[in-house]
């Protein structure tokens, strides 16, 4: 079976087998949606203009989400044995990362399609349907390094008996630079003050962040898993 095969029934599997318990998407739907709403209570009673903080309210909400479903990621199969079997299997662990990656990705993009609405009829105060590429690429490129950091400290963290606490206390300090970039671009959008050649320096620093550490997991992630 090739690596693309292997990879394709690897993240086949995670995508069918949430949509059968829906135990992440529920519970991190439900984080983000009361997230929003706490959000709006707190800070929209007071009818005050918003539209600097909302890249930050949205992008922390997004964080904290994520880390419910990374903490996930690997519990199953680790509580279920799933994961002693697809060691012994003839796959490339990196094949392992890349489809587990692409789950949480995936899954991530599911909620925000949700999720994004919802934060506009409660925050943002203007259309923002003409900087809507600009607002796609900011989100895909911070996912994607979500994504890649967090499932590769999901792998290390797995064993611990303190996976709960330790992923938070590993992931949130890395990750504050794609949040700094992702909220920077994201307010500019919603402020109406976004360009591409505004919004040139957080996009080059979201993807070199995110080749950065898909490049470390493509390094480290034999010895993560094996470990």
């Amino acid at each position: 079976m090739s690596a693309t095969a292997q990879f394709s029934a690897m993240l086949r599997k995670d995508l069918i087998r949430e949509l059968r318990t829906r135990e992440v998407l529920a519970s991190v739907f439900l984080f983000v949606v009361l997230a929003l709403v706490i959000f709006h209570y707190a800070f929209g009673a007071q009818d005050a203009d918003l539209t600097f903080f909302t890249g930050g309210m949205l992008w922390v909400t997004f964080l904290f989400g994520a880390l419910l479903g990374l903490n996930r990621s690997f519990a199953q199969e680790m509580d279920e044995g799933c994961l002693d079997g697809l060691l012994l299997c003839p796959v490339d662990r990196v094949t392992i990362f890349l489809a587990k990656t692409a789950a949480n990705l995936v899954l991530l993009l599911a909620i925000q399609v949700v999720a994004v609405p919802v934060f506009t009829l409660f925050f943002v105060e203007r259309s923002y349907l003409a900087d809507l590429p600009l607002l796609l690429a900011v989100v895909l490129l911070a996912d994607l390094g979500i994504c890649a950091l967090g499932t590769l400290l999901a792998t290390i963290s797995m064993n611990s008996r303190a996976r709960d606490l330790l992923l938070p206390v590993l992931f949130l300090p890395l990750i504050v630079p794609v949040l700094i970039a992702a909220t920077s671009a994201t307010t500019a959008i919603f402020a109406g003050d976004a360009d591409l050649a505004g919004l040139a320096v957080p996009l080059v620093f979201l993807l070199a962040f995110d080749g950065v550490f898909l490049v470390a997991a493509y390094g480290t992630y034999d010895f993560a898993i094996g470990e």
